[in-house]
């Protein structure tokens, strides 16, 4: 059958209605993803955290201890320690406090033990120590020296040659026994006043 020009165009029409694919729609709406948000936070995450240093600390400076004044050496540390020997620690402890208290009477039984064997050794020792050219006897300017090493400040020239004439030196010197005798007196007298004015510096605590 022989179609006719318009029903040909009619079905060629109607066929490209028929299998015209609609064009699918797209929405390209934009949605901000919380994906770059994500890896920020697994970045900071990740990214160790830098090490503070805790600030240095300044060396602390120790104070010095202060020594105990009445520990330091003195004129009678020689014969001090020679008694150690001698007595022993524990008997010495004993004697030697006695020489330090501010009270009159402790300090005169303290010279009183000069006839003990501590006293002994002591006396000896100072002796030799006032002995300067070691000839065994002491003149008088070997014991100025010595009350001023002692800190028997107020015994002058004067006092001293008494203390020399009291002693039995006549003639300049005074031997060891005249030594003995005389001292008990004179350290009686001053270690009063000394111990009043400074407490003791003596060396009889080494």
């Amino acid at each position: 059958m022989k179609l006719s020009h318009y029903t040909a165009l009619f079905l060629t029409l109607s066929q490209a209605q028929a299998f015209t694919v609609a064009p699918h729609r797209t929405t390209s709406a934009l949605k901000v993803s919380n994906s770059m948000y994500f890896m920020d936070e697994i970045a900071q995450e990740a990214t160790p955290e830098p090490i503070r240093k805790a600030p240095a600390k300044r060396p602390v400076q120790k104070k010095a201890a202060k020594g105990n004044a009445a520990h330091k050496n003195g004129l009678f540390s020689p014969a001090v320690l020679a008694a150690k020997t001698v007595l022993g620690e524990g008997t010495l402890n004993k004697v030697r406090g006695k020489a330090i208290g501010l009270h009159s009477e402790v300090i005169g039984n303290f010279v009183e033990t000069y006839d003990s064997a501590f006293g002994n050794t002591v006396v000896q020792n100072l002796f030799k120590a006032i002995d300067k050219n070691n000839d065994g006897k002491v003149d008088e300017n070997e014991l100025y020296a010595a009350f001023k090493a002692l800190g028997f400040s107020w015994l002058q020239e004067k006092q001293v040659k008494g203390i020399m004439k009291r002693a039995g030196g006549d003639d300049g010197y005074i031997f060891f026994e005249q030594f003995k005798q005389e001292l008990p007196k004179t350290l009686r007298t001053n270690l009063v006043k000394l111990a009043k004015k400074n407490g003791g510096d003596l060396g009889f605590l080494v």
